[in-house]
């Protein structure tokens, strides 16, 4: 017996009179909202920002040729994040690329000159974090980065990524908790 899949449709978007959603935003609009998201997804993957730029437009240069192709029936952010998860798979096999310094993922710009020791520490924090999530699978690290960094839905990190909701809660979990037990051990060690 299946259950039917209710989709919720962002404020932004027109629900029709038989409850199903329809996505009634322009292109510039979508553009509008989400770039930022998928520059942050991107320079999160990346080795520099320059590389999470450019791919940041190729996604938006993919996503305005097959505009006409996406079925508004689905929220716009499954369908984007798709194509930027794409692109980051394609790019990794022509490049062989690393993690990105987080510090530079998050576009911290600090000024050194007033507050070092702060951003010595961020610098370190992120580090810290980048190297831990290098330890993570494959796939706990495509959920969290697309959960955390992107700021998707559970949902959403399945349409992205073509699993379950059920299996992305529990890769979303084991690597949150080898992440727990990593930062654990590093407090016991100090």
């Amino acid at each position: 017996m299946g259950m039917a899949v209710q989709t919720i449709a962002p404020p932004s978007a027109t629900t029709k009179a038989d409850g199903s959603y329809y996505e009634s935003r322009t292109f510039c609009e979508l553009y509008s909202e989400f770039f930022g998201r998928i520059n942050c997804y991107l320079r999160s993957r990346v080795r520099n920002r320059w590389d999470a730029d450019d791919l940041t437009t190729v996604v938006f240069m993919k996503a305005w040729e097959k505009f006409e192709q996406y079925s508004r029936a689905y929220p716009f952010a499954s369908w984007i994040f798709r194509i930027a998860h794409n692109t980051y798979v394609d790019y990794v096999r022509k490049h062989r690329e690393v993690p990105v310094d987080q510090a530079e993922m998050l576009g911290s710009e600090t000024d050194d000159t007033w507050q070092p020791e702060l951003h010595a520490l961020t610098s370190e924090e992120f580090s810290l974090l980048r190297n831990r999530l290098d330890l993570l699978s494959r796939s706990q690290k495509d959920v969290l980065t697309l959960r955390y960094f992107a700021g998707l839905k559970i949902s959403q990190v399945a349409d992205v990524l073509g699993k379950t909701e059920s299996s992305i809660k529990m890769i979303s979990h084991r690597g949150l908790r080898r992440l727990r037990i990593m930062y654990e051990r590093r407090a016991l060690l100090e």
